[in-house]
């Protein structure tokens, strides 16, 4: 097992989605600038390609006025393989295939979803295939008839469905509406979908799988630790952003609308924040606090081997209980009676100090390249890196340069800050050598 390391692992997937995203651009140059005639540069195909394959949502053009049927199609593929990731993809076409699904193929697969070990991956693999199925079929289904209220056309109202259930799935944001989801925070089926759809998709597979097996023993299988943990951290998340939202923008974003709507919308906020970037209320109307709010929960993001980016909402579950934990000066941080062991809190710690440093870093770089207020650029790195697309509205306006930064960072979102830095460093593994402690002040 040993010749198959973390690092290989984290390469190979590293690398896939590189690939796909080249992939992506090229099928978008082709199709919008000699299909439709709508001129489209390499780097705005690039953006926008990197956008979907990483599931982000942010644009420099409008899908619905300046991409063609045949783009918007090519859109809702790769955000598809990339909610589902990479390697889900290869499985899917080898057992397609008839080929059998080897030790490596095991090992990417599960790399990919952030999952370590080997074993379980067949089970993993027909959970992710077989939820996905369900639940965005069942949001297409809920949402056609959503779109038939509100007055399109059978075909259309069939095609909004389908592309607006994969991309909230996926957690990725993109809309073939003009104006995206804005004409309908007064309406309940449409949103009401896309946040369900947005949740399940950002929960993770395996807390799917543990919540079906649940429901169907019952008492007989108990939720483990990590799966209570997610439940935990989600519905709290929710609960508070929509409870902080309201406050800060009663009286701002959410002003002109009736008071069960804005608590419709500041709730629609407080999921879509969580890495999936529609919007029923325009980002840029909300208070200075709004947004701040709004950062906040586009850093923590969703849950692991999820559809959705961010340092994860175990990860920030993991630093508040260490925090609780340091605070009454207990030897061992603990959640519901069991120990969370000191590797996984470094792991924690470094994953939310190697993003706030990338957030601070891009947020300085884009600084030096673009005329903007620096409010608006660390809302925009948060959004790219957090892979959730929403915007006060200065994605269009960026520069070639900036475009580039904005790319990398979505990249780097999706494929995991941390996994990307391990493919730069040499893994030294414990030298068995222990030295003698030293105490450091702290605080």
């Amino acid at each position: 097992m040993r010749f198959h390391t973390s690092y290989k692992v984290e390469r190979v997937i590293l690398s896939g989605f590189l690939l796909v995203i080249l992939a992506g651009a090229f099928l978008l140059w082709l199709s919008n600038n000699f299909v439709y005639a709508k001129p489209l540069s390499p780097v705005d195909a690039l953006f926008m390609a990197t956008s979907a394959v990483c599931v982000t949502g942010l644009g420099v053009v409008d899908i619905a006025t300046d991409f063609g049927l045949l783009s918007q199609i090519i859109m809702m593929g790769l955000i598809q393989i990339g909610g589902l990731g990479i390697m889900t993809g290869m499985m899917l076409i080898s057992i397609a295939v008839g080929r059998r699904i080897g030790l490596r193929s095991r090992i990417f697969f599960l790399g990919g979803l952030g999952v370590d070990g080997v074993q379980g991956a067949i089970t993993l693999f027909f959970t992710v295939i077989k939820y996905t199925l369900f639940f965005e079929g069942l949001g297409s289904a809920v949402m056609f008839a959503g779109f038939l209220l509100g007055g399109e056309d059978v075909l259309r109202a069939a095609y909004l469905a389908v592309f607006h259930s994969v991309s909230a799935f996926c957690n990725a944001g993109f809309s073939p509406c003009i104006g995206g989801l804005h004409d309908y925070k007064t309406t309940l089926i449409i949103p009401g979908t896309v946040m369900s759809l947005i949740v399940m998709g950002g929960l993770g597979f395996p807390v799917f799988a543990e919540c079906a097996n649940y429901v169907k023993c019952g008492k007989q299988h108990c939720l483990s630790v990590y799966a209570k943990l997610v439940l935990l951290i989600t519905g709290g998340l929710l609960v508070v952003g929509t409870v902080l939202l309201m406050l800060s923008d009663w009286n701002a974003a959410f002003k002109d609308l009736p008071a069960w709507a804005k608590v419709w919308n500041a709730l629609f906020a407080s999921v879509t924040a969580r890495t999936a970037g529609f919007e029923t209320v325009p980002s840029g109307a909300l208070s200075g606090l709004g947004q701040a709010i709004m950062i906040v929960l586009m850093i923590i993001g969703a849950s692991p081997a999820s559809t959705g980016g961010g340092v994860k909402t175990t990860t920030f579950g993991v630093l508040a209980v260490s925090v609780w934990s340091e605070l009454h000066m207990r030897g061992e941080p603990t959640f519901l009676n069991r120990g969370i062991s000191e590797r996984t809190e470094r792991r924690a710690l470094s994953v939310i100090a190697i993003y706030l440093f990338t957030i601070l870093a891009g947020s300085m770089l884009l600084t030096l390249i673009e005329d903007m207020p620096f409010s608006a650029i660390i809302f925009e790195v948060a959004s790219a890196l957090g892979t959730v697309g929403l915007t006060v509205g200065i994605t269009t306006e960026l520069s070639t340069a900036g475009k580039l930064v904005i790319t990398l960072l979505m990249f780097w979102g999706r494929v995991g800050l941390y996994s990307f830095i391990s493919t730069l460093v040499t893994t030294d593994g414990d030298s068995g050598i222990h030295y003698p402690s030293t105490h450091i002040p702290i605080g």
